[in-house]
């Protein structure tokens, strides 16, 4: 080899790497190139820090999570066992962190259907479980074909809810009309958009 890279990530959802662990790094590069009696280049740690900062506030800006909610009529209860055959029979995996998971063909996931309530869906008490709400929720940033994904998880949305005889609501619980679907799709096409200008493409 002519040339290696180290390569060192600058922020991800726990914030920015910290000057302290870019001198590290850059102390830890040089030493290896001498090691190998090579020369090392690195940048400046002071703009990598600079860097760090404008890129983690950059992603908290795009930083989304879309959420649906479906919420019960007149205080009555969906049942555990009834959202799982529902979720399963729409496609949904149930994992073992508590969600249940929508796929693509290559296993990424694409949302997520969760309890509205405080309680995780859990394998051992999902027969016995009763909640006033279930969540789907779409993580933005991670998402490709965002618009695309979004229609996919409304219509199966509308679907559980028309089954569960539920009412789709937003963050505030007011009920979400066509004209309330559109603008949140516009606020996701925007973001992607946002990330793509940046090259840094959503998914």
């Amino acid at each position: 080899y002519c040339d290696l890279r180290g390569c060192l990530q600058l922020a991800d959802r726990a914030g920015p790497v910290s000057e302290v662990s870019l001198s590290e790094f850059r102390d830890m590069v040089h030493n290896f190139a001498t090691h190998v009696n090579a020369v090392a280049d690195c940048p400046d740690v002071r703009q990598a820090y600079a860097q760090a900062l404008s890129l983690d506030q950059f992603c908290a800006e795009v930083d989304v999570m879309i959420g649906i909610n479906i919420i019960s009529r007149d205080n009555s209860v969906f049942t555990g066992a009834k959202i799982r055959v529902l979720a399963e029979a729409s496609g949904f995996r149930f994992g073992t962190e508590g969600i249940f998971t929508y796929r693509d063909e290559s296993n990424s996931v694409l949302f997520s259907l969760n309890n509205h309530e405080s309680s995780p869906f859990l394998p051992d008490t999902m027969r016995t479980l009763t909640t006033h709400g279930i969540t789907f929720l779409l993580d933005v940033p991670r998402i490709t074909n965002g618009e695309k994904v979004f229609g996919e998880m409304t219509h199966v949305a509308r679907s559980l809810s028309d089954t569960l005889g539920g009412i789709m609501v937003d963050d505030n619980h007011a009920p979400l009309s066509d004209s309330g679907i559109g603008k949140i799709k516009r606020q996701l096409i925007a973001i992607q958009s946002m990330m793509l200008a940046r090259n840094i493409p959503a998914g």
